[in-house]
């Protein structure tokens, strides 16, 4: 027999324990575990006359209680669900098991692909939605750039909320380019235009 030291509370085996993402439902709900697409996408969120979005990092929701607890203070009252899911499915099995068997159970839309550059036919598959809508979506992100997040929103829009927008195809931008705060692509002559 082995003994195990118990708390109050359950078995956790993660120090950081359970975590309750405390959010109001909405009509969209994006999972990301990479912060800097989710701070993309909150810069670039259409405010005014469009349905409401919920933005939250995936691995805040580690541990299966923690899965339970979202789905049901957020995930299941929303029409369209996007996870854009680094290293696949096997890296969050229980939410992603989870999260399908919700969606189809209440008919929301889900949309699953890959958090990096590479392409991943499983969680195309295993989308609810075509598999070039979710290819779409997801060349949005990794292709980056404000305007290729603001065009993802507008896809969204379109897609799945009847908005009347005619939306541009992701753009590739450079893999190296100059940076300068008020464009996505630059050049020397911007900088030196206002030096």
């Amino acid at each position: 027999m082995h003994l195990l030291a118990a708390q109050p509370g359950g078995f956790v085996d993660d120090a950081e324990g359970i975590v309750r993402i405390e959010q109001d439902p909405a009509d969209i709900v994006i999972l990301s575990a990479a912060d800097t697409t989710l701070t993309l996408l909150a810069g670039c969120c259409p405010q005014a006359d469009f349905p409401s979005v919920r933005l939250a990092n995936l691995l805040h929701l580690r541990q299966p209680a923690a899965v339970d607890l979202y789905l049901d203070d957020v995930l299941q009252h929303a029409c369209l669900i996007v996870i854009d899911m680094l290293g696949g499915e096997g890296y969050w099995p229980y939410g992603c098991e989870r999260i399908m068997a919700l969606c189809q159970a209440r008919g929301i839309a889900l949309v699953m692909f890959s958090g990096d550059a590479t392409e991943d036919p499983n969680l195309l598959a295993k989308s609810s939605v075509d598999a070039e809508i979710a290819r779409t979506l997801w060349r949005y992100l990794r292709e980056g750039g404000r305007d290729n997040a603001r065009h993802f929103f507008a896809y969204l829009g379109a897609t799945f909320f009847d908005h009347p927008d005619t939306v541009p195809p992701p753009r590739a931008l450079p893999q190296v380019a100059v940076f300068h705060p008020d464009k996505d692509i630059a050049s020397v002559d911007d900088w030196q235009a206002q030096w």
